[in-house]
């Protein structure tokens, strides 16, 4: 039976309002037109910027070949040239220019194969762009989690005035090894983290009120760590005027999906005295992802996968 072999790569960048910038990174992932970039979700309130890559996988994939791998380097290496990490602020948090990269596998793909392009890419990115870079999930060798990561180093904390984050990370050392890089953090980029892990959904869910205290509450209470929705991270973050959201990592999107933190969200926001606008996703599904994958490229035949 013919297989179909996907991998799919979401790459955060700490950049919104750059439009020169972007378009740059942007020119750079076509250089590489057998992983282009299926949906690009911009929020100028957060200046932060997801693209997601998608591109077929060889039966055994070899990372000096690897388009996808290539696409996004190239895609890092230019957001490190056109931005400053020093220069930046906006309303979400991040660890660096490139904040955050994850591989997941789609169709008939596999973790591993996906585990390995993140290891390799992590290692470039360590070595010759010398950017300390953080492994987690399937990459790394103990299955660390990404939010683990970010505890550890301070991303949760706003460190400006108006739960804002600006400028460049407050050490630029941490007593957390990186997996790949150098041990101190360049201000003007910070780290990198990447990882490799099964699909997740991110579902954002808006709520009419600047009280930031009170919707941190309505956060703990719907995330698994409070409580809440097994498999749901959740965080606060404020969002324009009178407006702050209840940011979702939905780990589980199968058993755990947006409706029901919707559900949750309203049900604590009144309790709050508050009203839950709905929320949206801010990527397509993964099966809608293959789909435009194969729109995208009308010469995909799935007997190449094989």
């Amino acid at each position: 039976m013919l297989k179909l072999r996907l991998a799919c790569c979401k790459v955060y960048i700490s950049e919104s309002r750059n439009r020169a910038a972007l378009e740059s990174i942007e020119r750079a992932a076509k250089l590489f037109p057998e992983a282009p970039i299926i949906n690009k979700f911009e929020d100028e309130s957060y200046n932060r910027v997801g693209y997601t890559l998608v591109s077929k996988l060889a039966p055994k994939p070899c990372s000096d070949v690897c388009a996808l791998r290539k696409a996004v380097l190239a895609m890092v290496t230019t957001a490190f040239e056109a931005i400053n990490l020093e220069m930046h602020c906006g309303n979400h948090p991040r660890l660096g220019v490139v904040d955050h990269i994850c591989f997941h596998p789609l169709a008939d793909a596999s973790l591993k194969q996906t585990a390995g392009i993140a290891k390799s890419l992590a290692a470039d990115i360590g070595s010759n762009l010398q950017v300390p870079t953080f492994l987690y999930g399937a990459a790394h060798e103990e299955e660390r989690t990404l939010d683990s990561i970010r505890r550890e180093l301070g991303y949760f904390k706003p460190n400006s005035s108006g739960n804002q984050w600006a400028g460049g990370m407050i050490s630029e050392s941490s007593l957390l090894k990186p997996d790949a890089g150098p041990a101190q953090a360049p201000q003007a980029k910070g780290v990198v983290v990447i990882g490799s892990t099964r699909w997740v959904d991110n579902y954002n869910v808006p709520i009419f009120s600047s009280n930031i205290a009170a919707v941190r509450r309505i956060a703990k209470r719907v995330s698994g760590r409070g409580g809440g929705l097994p498999s749901v991270q959740a965080m606060a973050l404020a969002y324009g005027e009178n407006v702050t959201e209840v940011a979702c990592n939905l780990l589980e999107p199968s058993r755990i999906g947006g409706d029901q933190v919707q559900l949750k969200v309203e049900q604590h926001a009144e309790e709050e005295g508050m009203i839950a606008g709905k929320g949206y996703y801010t990527d397509f599904s993964q099966e809608k992802l293959i789909q435009k994958y194969l729109e995208f490229d009308p010469h995909c035949d799935q007997k190449k996968n094989d």
